[in-house]
């Protein structure tokens, strides 16, 4: 069942999301343009600065980089990592599953950030919903903001093979939502230093101030 999977996801955004599409090859936006978005199943997504995309950008073997001061719709890839500039507005969630999920200073996610296998970093940026990951490290520096919560997913030995994952809250950075660690047997650090803050609950971690 599994082996099936890939292919299915590939046609199903082929067949439902009407932007421009390609099925073997990177797709690109120049600085400046508009496009109703991009997809592709064995490409990267690369957006210029200060684009206007109406449509969503999705791919399954690819990275996605939206360039500084562009405003985009939902950010979806599965094998590969999301890169988003400074000054970027994304009007819905940035997800993948295997890769990293990087924000610039002054970037928006009106949505959620969601990696499986992967980092999370935000530097100055907001995320409105929820931060998630299974088996990576999360980062907030610079005075960014995480609206929901930091929430940890998995069961213990599943998939982080005994590495304890690390959450960093530093340079004034807040998380109003609380971290939810949702395995208890889960080894997780929290480091948050003297100029942040988690206003909600942490469970299931090593709370460590710095």
């Amino acid at each position: 069942m599994k082996n099936i999977m890939i292919p299915v996801m590939a046609l199903s955004f082929l067949s439902f999301f009407a932007c421009d599409a390609s099925v073997n090859r990177s797709r690109y936006v120049g600085d400046g343009e508009h496009s109703p978005g991009l997809t592709s199943v064995n490409g990267s997504i690369h957006v210029g600065a200060g684009c206007t995309m109406e449509g969503n950008c999705r791919t399954v073997n690819g990275r996605i980089e939206i360039g500084d001061n562009s405003r985009v719709e939902e950010l979806d890839t599965v094998n590969g990592r999301i890169v988003i500039g400074a000054n970027v507005e994304v009007d819905g969630d940035a997800g993948t599953v295997n890769g990293a999920i990087e924000c610039g200073p002054g970037s928006k996610v009106r949505g959620r950030a969601s990696t499986v296998n992967g980092r999370v970093e935000l530097r100055d940026a907001v995320v409105s919903d929820e931060v998630s990951t299974v088996n990576g490290d999360v980062l907030l520096s610079g005075k960014s903001v995480v609206r929901g919560r930091i929430v940890i997913k998995g069961r213990h030995g599943h998939f982080s093979h005994g590495r304890v994952l690390e959450i960093r809250v530093q340079g004034g950075s807040i998380v109003e939502g609380g971290i939810d660690v949702r395995d208890p047997e889960r080894k997780v650090k929290v480091y948050i230093d003297k100029d942040s803050k988690v206003n909600g609950e942490i469970r299931n971690a090593e709370v460590i101030k710095e």
